[in-house]
């Protein structure tokens, strides 16, 4: 005969242990207690205050050797991209490197690049904006004769994406809807719906000139 099933009791067995500390919503499937106080706690707040027996310096100290593989990491990491943005931008001088070196620059905007999810993969058209440093309005220079527009291709991309914000637009968007996009993801005021003569234009990073703007 086959063993009769096993009763499995589900509050026993997927417990979930919360943590101790006030305003902390965390759960763990396994119980870590403090060997103080004998009160669960997340991995976040294993070193807590709350527990009289542990003194400021000695909590201090736990805090900064939990911190410390985050720091690293955080180090290392920028360190890295540092080394990246060289390497593309020695690759940048070879012509035979061009292409490539775009690539990965295409790449790394794409990786941390915000906008509306709703977006289909094929229609999105990513950015890099640096933010105004600051809100002071700049008269913009027009120029009607073409013989004095430098042509984007005498100039050199530059791969620093430090400071900036990689983003997204939908590439059916309107001018007006993508300015607006561009803005909320960069948490930029924008007053363009507003009558007047101030208006919030896109420029190119290379040569300054106004990539798009609407009134």
């Amino acid at each position: 005969m086959a063993p009769k099933p096993k009763d499995v009791n589900l509050k026993n067995d997927d417990e979930i242990f919360r943590c101790s500390s006030k305003g902390c919503k965390k759960g763990n499937l396994h119980e870590m207690l403090c060997s103080k106080c004998n009160k669960h706690y997340c991995i976040e707040h294993r070193f807590h205050p709350s527990c009289p027996e542990i003194d400021d310096e000695t909590m201090a100290l736990k805090i900064e050797q939990f911190e410390a593989p985050r720091k690293q990491f955080h180090e290392a990491n920028k360190h890295l991209q540092q080394m990246i943005t060289e390497n593309i931008r020695k690759a940048l001088q070879s012509s035979a490197k061009v292409k490539t070196a775009t690539k990965i620059h295409l790449m790394r905007i794409k990786q941390k690049a915000l906008g509306p999810k709703s977006i289909p993969l094929p229609e999105r058209v990513y950015f890099s904006i640096k933010k105004p440093i600051n809100i002071d309005v700049k008269s913009v220079k027009i120029i009607t004769d073409v013989n004095n527009v430098e042509l984007i291709e005498t100039l050199t991309l530059d791969p620093d994406l430090k400071d900036t914000i990689p983003v997204f637009i939908s590439s059916k968007w309107s001018l007006g809807r993508a300015l607006d996009s561009i803005c909320d993801s960069c948490n930029i005021k924008n007053d363009n719906n507003k009558f007047g003569d101030i208006k919030l234009k896109v420029f190119r990073q290379l040569d300054k000139y106004i990539s798009f703007s609407y009134y």
